[in-house]
């Protein structure tokens, strides 16, 4: 990649009042800068607001966390309360990453 391709360019935009004002609103929900928010639109990313991000962290550590509480004894439960266990755990990755809007 040429380094010219990774110069930053200004891109001038007019809003009205009632849009930017919208605008500063969503990128405070989203804990992003105003410039970081209009990058990922423009960009078609996902904008992935920070307590979504938080939340999701703290779902994977939950399921991390059951994981590894997992008893290695056979004998603690009958086969359906093993695969119900492993599923809440697969339950909580993909919760999480519908959170963070991943495949």
């Amino acid at each position: 990649m040429d380094s010219q391709d990774r110069k930053p360019h200004t891109v001038r935009v007019r809003l009205t009042t009632a849009q930017l004002t919208d605008l500063r609103n969503q990128a405070q929900a989203a804990n992003k800068s105003m410039s970081e928010l209009i990058r990922l639109r423009a960009t078609h990313q996902a904008v992935i607001s920070h307590a979504d991000d938080s939340t999701a962290q703290r779902i994977d550590q939950l399921g991390r966390l059951l994981k590894h509480l997992y008893p290695k004894d056979k004998g603690w439960a009958s086969g359906d309360d093993r695969r119900r266990w492993w599923q809440l755990v697969e339950e909580l990755r993909r919760t999480a990453a519908m959170l963070r809007r991943t495949p």
